[in-house]
């Protein structure tokens, strides 16, 4: 799909508010509404748009701590990747998981109420994992910018 100006409109507003209605980003964007739903609709297909979600706030919610943890699993064990992977998709605790490249191979964003839980939650689920070797943790002092995501034009 080859975006033309007003998708690129349409992502930037819907960015900065997707519950705006279309009514609103059609008077934004100077198009009609369905315009906007159509093309809107477009993006989605097409898979650039994956879904419209909430952005929570940790601490509003209780969660005082936040880490990235970086797992190494052991690598001569096949099914090490696929055990870590199928585990931390059930843990509520982790809001994200990376697989990447380096000296780590996986890098964890992990939410708590308070440290004693966090390492609870790392001692008794991560390093219990099958082919865990190491865990490195960096707790997070204070976050600058959070979901944004790099959406440039590419004139």
């Amino acid at each position: 799909m080859t975006l033309d100006r007003y998708d690129w409109l349409i992502i930037y507003a819907l960015r900065q508010d997707g519950r705006t209605s279309w009514a609103r980003l059609a008077e934004q964007l100077h198009l009609s509404a369905s315009s906007i739903q159509r093309r809107t609709q477009a993006l989605q297909q097409a898979g650039i748009i994956r879904h419209f979600t909430v952005a929570l706030d940790n601490r509003a919610l209780g969660h005082e701590v936040r880490a990235f943890v970086q797992v190494r699993i052991n690598r001569h064990d096949p099914k090490a990747a696929r055990q870590f992977h199928d585990a931390v998709i059930g843990y509520p605790e982790v809001e994200a998981c990376h697989k990447i490249s380096g000296n780590t191979d996986f890098m964890l964003n992990i939410t708590a109420p308070d440290l004693p839980r966090f390492a609870r939650f790392l001692e008794n689920r991560i390093l219990y994992l099958p082919g865990v070797v190491d865990a490195r943790s960096s707790i997070v002092l204070e976050t600058i910018k959070e979901n944004g995501q790099a959406i440039q034009h590419p004139s």
